[in-house]
């Protein structure tokens, strides 16, 4: 896969505008782990983290209606493509155990825990980022291309300029949303149920545009030698959504939410026990076995749900990328019986 400096950049800070945002607003964490957990295992008591995956889930047929998937990255379903049915079965089920186990994945410990400094974060992003690094390159099959991966790939300036527009109207309307929820004097559980499902977008599109979607990508950041198919650009997360994340954390004034109706519920566990360092581990060979985690995994099937209803010969990914998803499901239920 080319170096996409560019594209993962804007990528990355769509998933810093949608997760500052929702703790901000909301005080809540965007795990998208465990919003697929809370959702399955315990639907009474999940209403937000559903709008959460509503967003993420519609996000790939509001970009495929706007005409903006030739824009992002790389084509998601084309590294899909590169998985066949027993690996994706197989990471699903670690990925679910790991994350479950290890109570997160890339969105909770890393893009939002380490950003706050949380040492359990930290220290569960080392270790599923090790597991992830000697899984890809012990079995990973890529075989260098005549161009080197770490070779810059830039938009053309009329895909620059829909990369913006599709930053301005997520902007605008993750604005417009917040402006109109303080004017509501009682807003109803559907309204104040909307700032998670734009964060959910948002962080759909962040992944779509960055790469983050796409297999392939992953996996040519966590396979390192030979150095001509290592892609640095998943780096460029650190910098536009790890970074700014931080800065947000260190600026923002804890233990207080935009919206009164609100509760600040930001994890405070600072113990480290063997569920969080073998799940993190768990976690990582899944990610490192197939590249996915569960915030791609959804994004792709609301992809090829929408490739599916309108006619697209997309059967045979979606054959893999469902039995992904039902795996980790499978293995989320495993750890929650541990």
């Amino acid at each position: 896969m080319p170096f996409t400096p560019v594209h993962t950049l804007l990528g990355g800070f769509l998933l810093h505008l949608s997760t500052s945002t929702l703790l901000s607003d909301t005080g809540k964490v965007f795990g998208i782990s465990g919003c697929v957990d809370a959702s399955i295992f315990s639907p009474a008591s999940a209403a937000w983290q559903r709008a959460a995956l509503g967003g993420l889930l519609i996000a790939p047929a509001l970009g495929r209606a706007m005409g903006w998937e030739g824009v992002y990255a790389s084509d998601a379903l084309t590294g899909w493509g590169q998985i066949s049915l027993n690996r994706g079965i197989v990471a699903g089920l670690l990925v679910g155990l790991g994350s479950r186990l290890g109570s997160g994945c890339t969105s909770g410990h890393f893009l939002c825990g380490v950003s706050r400094g949380s040492k359990r974060s930290l220290i569960a992003t080392a270790t599923f980022f090790s597991a992830a690094l000697v899984t890809a390159n012990l079995t990973s099959s890529t075989t260098p291309s005549l161009v080197a991966a770490y070779t810059p790939f830039y938009p053309s300036r009329d895909e620059l300029t829909t990369l913006f527009k599709i930053f301005a109207i997520l902007y605008g309307s993750r604005t417009l949303v917040r402006q109109a929820l303080k004017l509501v004097h009682a807003p109803s559980q559907i309204q104040r149920l909307a700032p998670y499902f734009i964060a959910g977008l948002t962080f759909s599109f962040g992944l779509s545009m960055s790469g983050m979607a796409d297999p392939r990508k992953v996996l040519s950041f966590l396979t390192v030698l030979p150095l001509e198919i290592f892609d640095p650009s998943l780096g460029m997360v650190v910098l536009s959504g790890v970074v700014p994340n931080a800065i947000h954390w260190l600026t923002l004034e804890k233990g207080k939410t935009r919206f009164s109706w609100e509760k600040w519920s930001v994890p405070t566990r600072k113990d480290i026990d063997w569920r969080l360092i073998v799940g993190s581990a768990i976690f990582g060979i899944g990610w490192g076995l197939a590249g996915v985690c569960p915030g791609p995994a959804l994004v792709s099937v609301g992809r090829v749900v929408t490739g599916l209803a309108m006619g697209e010969a997309v059967k045979g990914v979606a054959q893999t990328i469902f039995a992904f998803s039902a795996a980790m499901v499978a293995g989320m239920a495993v750890g929650r019986s541990i």
